[in-house]
């Protein structure tokens, strides 16, 4: 178990019985079987010129939860009355992105999600169901740990890049995910305070295993005599939960885990999750993000689809997809034209929640959340190298490092290729000869690479 801690959370106001949000988490569960491969399902609709908003208030059935956008200007009470109006119950406020997470009854949610004008809200832009959204890693026979163990890392020359840096412990990655097992000792020292959004708690401990073995790729500790070290040892993380013991959590958490680590500076989001069904929600936190500098990461999925996952396919985002040992792609990965890079997610080696497994605190998973880890470990070790670089600066640098694969150029299996973290670091520290006989660092063309 792990030791704890007290750790404030300045962004989120709640207003829910957390057993409450439990319970709507674990209905979730199931929901997410039709939602992994399809697009979003219609809801139930009824015409809003035949049922009124105090008829739906009335209805006997079972609650559910939506997310409403209001007016810059709408005051507190405004918004609570709306609410009250509504027969909901406000279960959380993001004022940065002016996001209420509402619980309504369910026809009345239904009238909101069909057409919001409906609610003749004038204080109301916007209103979406909160969707389930899923980790992207799964679990593997142990047997298989031969050839998963020292691959990866061989492939994407981290070793070599740990020659040029081992990261900083001024950048911050946040691993938005299941939590982390907050007394691993590939993690010692090296954790900054978190939130566990599924549980309304500071205690973003993992239940999974999916957040530990993403936080390990990324930055588990180099020379402790045990496990593996992450690509960026030296980089420190940010735990957040948003995703609950069956690897499936909501919109809404994941917004509000964007803001926290935006908000407590996390220079790097790890996103090893989605689905296919973006977010209005989703895409105001993650522009939120970006406003601030911050670069996001996120898994391209793993249906073996050719369509876009969300929030890999939103703007500004680096998708990466996943490759097998032999550089190959990787089946499961999803792909297409929004894919931007790939790294090893077959059969990978890395940090497990439990300590009483065949591994002993390390397990084997395959995923484009183990390739997402790898990608934001080499943001991390670019950024300590050059901690003023912009989010376009280092997907630029890690666009120029790739390792091209596939047809010539960049493709919708491989994107721009897959990561090689010596090349990339070089590329930014080599000196280049200039006409005059001087020479400037790499770093300088950034700006010429990033246009092409």
């Amino acid at each position: 178990m792990a030791t704890s801690h007290f750790w404030s959370h300045p962004i989120l106001t709640r207003h829910s019985k957390p057993t409450l949000r439990v319970v709507r988490r674990s209905l979730l569960v199931a929901a997410l079987l039709f939602l992994s491969f399809a697009t979003r399902p219609a809801l139930a609709q009824t015409p809003a010129d035949s049922t009124t908003v105090a008829d739906a208030a009335v209805a006997g059935s079972a609650p559910q939860v939506v997310l409403m956008e209001f007016a810059a200007n709408t005051t507190e009470a405004q918004r609570l009355a709306r609410i009250a109006a509504l027969g909901g119950e406000l279960l959380s406020w993001m004022p940065q992105i002016q996001i209420a997470e509402v619980r309504l009854p369910q026809h009345t949610a239904q009238i909101a999600t069909a057409g919001i004008a409906a609610l003749n809200a004038p204080e109301l832009l916007f209103v979406e169901p909160d969707l389930p959204v899923m980790g992207m890693g799964s679990y593997n026979d142990p047997a298989f740990a031969s050839p998963a163990i020292s691959y990866a890392f061989g492939r994407i020359q981290a070793a070599d890049a740990w020659q040029i840096t081992t990261g900083s412990e001024q950048v911050v990655i946040a691993v938005i995910d299941s939590g982390v097992r907050l007394d691993h000792p590939e993690f010692a020292a090296r954790l900054t305070p978190g939130y566990d959004f599924v549980n309304d708690d500071d205690l973003p401990d993992d239940d999974s295993g999916h957040g530990t073995h993403v936080a390990g790729l990324i930055g588990a500790a180099l020379n402790n005599g045990q496990g593996l070290a992450g690509v960026c040892p030296g980089c420190r993380l940010m735990p957040i939960k948003v995703l609950n013991a069956g690897n499936t959590g909501v919109w809404s958490d994941l917004a509000q885990g964007i803001v926290f680590a935006t908000d407590n500076g996390a220079r790097i989001l790890n996103l090893s999750l989605g689905s296919f069904n973006s977010s209005w929600t989703l895409e105001k936190a993650l522009a939120y993000a970006r406003q601030r500098g911050v670069l996001i990461v996120a898994a391209a999925g793993n249906q073996g689809l050719q369509l876009p996952y969300y929030p890999a396919a939103s703007e500004g985002v680096i998708a990466v997809g996943a490759t097998d040992a032999q550089d190959g792609w990787w089946p499961v990965s999803n792909y297409g034209a929004f894919v931007d890079l790939t790294a090893p997610g077959d059969l990978i080696y890395s940090t497990y929640h439990r300590f009483d497994n065949p591994y002993s605190g390390y397990t084997i998973m395959s995923g484009t959340s183990m390739a997402t880890a790898q990608v934001s470990g080499l943001a991390g070790l670019i950024l300590s190298l050059y901690p003023r670089l912009t989010p376009g600066e280092v997907t630029a640098a890690l666009l120029a490092g790739a390792d091209d694969l596939g047809t010539a150029g960049p493709d919708v299996f491989y994107g721009q290729g897959r990561i090689n973290a010596a090349h990339t670091l070089t590329l930014l520290t080599e000196t280049i000869p200039t006409a005059n006989g001087g020479s400037v660092a790499g770093r300088v063309f950034l700006p010429a690479i990033q246009s092409q």
